[in-house]
């Protein structure tokens, strides 16, 4: 849900434990269209957490609703609103992967493979379209 990288994330703090995900995108919803309202779970037990993201359509609209929400009460917890500062995901190096072996040195291709692997063109992938006349609906003459 939160793969696409949007202008229109918020991060939300100090939720009720008991808010549902519903009841978060209802309070935003007067701000601007809500894509998507999330409330973070403990990844061991499943618990609700008390914080959690909401993806409005626009920068604009998430401004506003930044504006409009920060320090106000959400049944019964002074809610904190600010934009979401997600950070980028690093790569970790392919011997740290904790389910890919490490390299073995001969597995390692030679430059010059690499060089011909690249020059050598791809199969062509025929990919064919299937056409079926539509049936058309005839409406009877209007008298």
């Amino acid at each position: 849900m939160r793969g696409r990288r949007s202008h229109g994330n918020v991060f939300i703090a100090n939720l009720p434990s008991d808010l549902s995900e519903a009841r978060l995108a209802e309070a935003f919803d007067p701000y601007g269209i809500v894509l998507s309202a999330e409330i973070a779970r403990d990844p061991a037990t499943g618990a609700r957490l008390r914080h959690g993201w909401v993806d409005i359509a626009t920068e604009r609209a998430a401004k506003a609703a930044i504006a409009g929400l920060h320090g106000t009460k959400l049944d019964g917890s002074r809610i904190e609103v600010r934009p979401s500062e997600k950070p980028a995901r690093k790569a970790a190096p392919a011997a740290a992967h904790p389910t890919r072996p490490p390299l073995h040195p001969a597995a390692v291709a030679a430059p010059e493979q690499m060089a011909a692997a690249a020059a050598a063109p791809m199969p062509s992938r025929q990919f064919v379209v299937e056409r079926r006349p539509l049936r058309r609906r005839i409406d009877p003459p209007v008298r």
